[in-house]
């Protein structure tokens, strides 16, 4: 029995799907590290003397493209990783996914308009509604959210107060937030339906609003990367009793589109369903070029949501200690670490080495210092002793060293400066001696004596004796000289 033409198009074209799909899907599978950001020198001092070393690596296909993949947790990311080198293996001591020491530099913005049309009722495979599946696919993809770097919001939109609702987002950096907005979406109503091209229109106008308020906060304009993501099940659908003036018809998609090619944002339409429910050719042209996306359960639209890439990161900025003490011992080494990435499902990732070649003329400079976070991160994984004996011992020897200071300033230091001929007191000698003749230079009078005579010698506050009669004087010339001997006779 021959089929008809249109049958035989169809079928051939979901067998085309069936193969292309699964190729698809193996060439956005990550295989490998790919490195972002050549390895840097890092300072941690004063938590460390010992140098760092960081780098940036993101997850990527075998076409050396960034692909999806779930991440583990913020405080589990870096003993996921692994570096080895020359000395063997090790964990780096800070990981951040996408953020590093310039994570405020990169805001992702992003808005999710949700489809709470009627239709999201129906089931998928699994038995869940689609509402549902869409629900628990985003909740995964939140997972991935990184605080402080990303402002994420989540409303509903159907064909009921579509620019009030969609232009009261709000954006938030704190995952459980976002989390709160995702569990306080309405449930799809029977008469609700799908105005589609104004909630695109609406929603670069709430995300451009966003974004003008954190330029004028003092964001750059390179620095905020707004995100628009848009699913639906169906098509535009606008009858009565819904909002007035909604955009519909070929008119409406036209400056649907145009609001999207004149914001130049990150527009991303998925479409979530039964592929021919889905107004494929007006989601194309909603969305960026190359940013549509089609899935028909929760596991494909989980992956079109990290395709998307908008609310994660590719990198993953790593820091490490080096095995060497100093920057000096570095001289002349090629440093080569090998990365590797455990993920939870058991996939094990790994990347060309990170190569940091030193010259041997001298000791490398630092790139930088490093960041507040990846201190913080350090002093968790070395604490300072802070109680116990260790820091009675620490006090002890700081004042014993400084009292060892004070002690060489006090007798070394004045020997050093003066040496030790200056520090004696000059000997008192006699005026009077019984062993030596004493001589007077200016005089040129020698005196001889046998001892001391009364009235000089004895105790300093004695009374002096007086001398007797029998006690002479007596001059004697000393020939040519004419010097004068004075002698005592003690007779």
């Amino acid at each position: 029995m021959r089929l008809p033409w249109f049958v035989q198009t169809v079928y051939a074209a979901g067998c085309f799907a069936s193969i292309v799909a699964p190729a698809q899907q193996a060439a956005s599978k990550p295989v490998t590290l790919l490195q972002v950001e050549a390895p840097q020198l890092v300072d941690c001092a004063p938590v460390s003397q010992t140098p760092c070393l960081s780098a940036s690596v993101t997850p990527a296909t075998a076409a050396g493209l960034p692909a999806p993949v779930k991440l583990p947790p913020a405080a589990q990311l870096a003993g996921a990783f692994r570096l080895t080198g020359p000395t063997g293996e090790i964990t780096p001591f800070y990981a951040s996914a996408g953020s590093g020491p310039d994570a405020g530099d990169h805001i992702n913005v992003v808005l999710l308009v949700i489809d709470i049309s009627g239709s999201m009722n129906q089931p998928v495979a699994g038995g869940q509604s689609r509402f549902e599946a869409a629900r628990g696919a985003i909740a995964q993809f939140l997972d991935g959210m990184q605080e402080g770097a990303d402002r994420v919001a989540i409303v509903p939109f159907e064909s009921h107060n579509v620019v009030s609702t969609i232009h009261a987002a709000v954006f938030t950096s704190r995952k459980a937030d976002a989390l709160a907005q995702l569990r306080a979406l309405p449930s799809p109503g029977a008469r609700n339906n799908t105005a589609l091209y104004q909630s695109v229109f609406t929603g670069e106008e709430s995300l451009r609003n966003e974004v003008d308020l954190l330029r004028h906060a003092g964001a750059g304009a390179s620095d905020v990367q707004p995100h628009l993501i848009v699913m639906t099940d169906g098509k535009n659908e606008v009858m009565a009793g819904d909002d007035g003036g909604l955009l519909n018809g070929d008119l409406g998609l036209q400056q649907a589109a145009a609001q999207v090619q004149a914001s130049h944002m990150d527009t991303v339409g998925i479409g979530f369903g039964e592929r021919a429910a889905i107004d494929t050719a007006a989601l194309q042209r909603l969305s960026s070029p190359g940013r549509f996306f089609y899935a028909s359960d929760a596991a494909q639209l989980l992956d079109a949501l990290h395709v998307t890439r908008s609310a994660t990161s590719h990198s993953v900025a790593l820091t490490w200690l080096l095995p060497e003490a100093s920057r000096v011992s570095l001289a002349g080494r090629d440093q080569q670490w090998v990365p590797t990435l455990h993920l939870e499902d058991g996939t094990v990732l790994t990347g060309d080495a990170l190569r940091l070649l030193v010259p041997a003329a001298a000791a490398p400079v630092f790139d930088r210092r490093a960041a507040p976070e990846e201190l913080r991160a350090l002093i968790a994984l070395h604490p300072e002793p802070s109680t116990g004996w260790a820091v009675v011992l620490l006090h002890a020897l700081l004042y014993l060293g400084a009292a060892l200071l004070l002690l060489l300033c006090w007798f070394w230091v004045p020997r050093l400066v003066w040496g030790d001929s200056n520090l004696q007191a000059p000997a008192r000698t006699e005026r009077w001696s019984s062993d030596k003749p004493g001589v007077t230079v200016a005089s040129g009078v020698q005196v001889r004596s046998t001892k001391a005579p009364e009235g000089f010698g004895g105790e300093l506050h004695a009374s002096p004796l007086q001398r007797s009669a029998a006690q002479t004087t007596q001059i004697q010339p000393r020939g040519e000289f004419s010097k004068t001997r004075l002698s005592f006779d003690g007779k």
